[in-house]
């Protein structure tokens, strides 16, 4: 039986759009990850968990440049509006993510100056260079559609699967799972923002395509970030290590 294309030169409604864009991010969406599937199972060591939150450190600390730069290319304020809200959010500087970060990994065994002064893993960088890229290098539409929803969207699932089993199974405290729980909430908020933002300004075949292979891109990066994790502190191989 012979397959039906969909015609890339016709332009999809909104709502058809988005469907598209989600089933991107479903299709290799890092709830299938078999890091967080340990994770959710309660079978990773602390430390484990503490190096992914290390290498969370290492691509979220440098979020404000991409953001802002996604910003300063913008000529939507309906969008600019929705971006800067996500950078005040993480910036806060009442409560900033990249501590509660920290503090988590420090209950998880892993020094918070430590991490400060680690390098990221190959992979890890692989994302940010990306994110480098799509930021400053492409529309805002293609950097906020790659950085929100093929990544930050992904945030929300993955947490309603950790959540329990920090709690249940490796008993930390509503004080240190907070970026979770934070995440949780915000990261579903954020996404669906952005998922409308995309589909408003998404208005022709170019652009539609543009945007989901941002978001192929920006789901494929946090896949990888994930394999870092998992390849060398679950696998233990030295993905990090050169031999001169």
């Amino acid at each position: 039986m012979a397959i039906a294309l969909r015609d890339s030169t016709r332009t999809l409604d909104p709502k058809a759009f988005k469907v598209e864009v989600k089933n991107i991010v479903d299709s290799r969406h890092c709830i299938q990850h078999p890091l967080v599937q340990a994770w959710a199972a309660g079978t990773l060591p602390r430390e484990v968990l503490g190096r992914w939150a290390q290498e969370h450190y290492h691509f979220t600390k440098d979020l404000w440049a991409f953001m802002a730069a996604t910003y300063s290319n913008c000529p939507h304020e309906d969008a600019r509006e929705v971006i800067m809200d996500n950078l005040s959010e993480e910036q806060d500087p009442d409560d900033p993510h990249l501590g509660i970060l920290l503090g988590f990994a420090q209950a998880c065994g892993v020094s918070p100056d430590e991490i400060k002064a680690s390098k990221p893993l190959p992979t890890t960088w692989g994302l940010k260079d990306w994110l480098t890229r799509v930021s400053t290098r492409q529309s805002w539409i293609e950097s906020a559609a790659g950085m929100h929803i093929g990544m930050e969207s992904q945030m929300p699932t993955m947490c309603s699967q950790i959540i329990p089993a920090l709690r249940e199974k490796y008993g930390f405290s509503e004080q240190q799972i907070r970026f979770f729980t934070l995440h949780h909430e915000a990261d579903q908020e954020h996404g669906g923002r952005i998922y409308d933002l995309v589909a408003k300004y998404a208005t022709t075949p170019d652009t539609q395509e543009a945007v989901k292979q941002a978001v192929r891109e920006g789901t494929q990066k946090r896949w990888l970030y994930y394999d870092g994790v998992y390849i060398k502190y679950v696998l233990g191989y030295p993905i990090d290590t050169l031999t001169c």
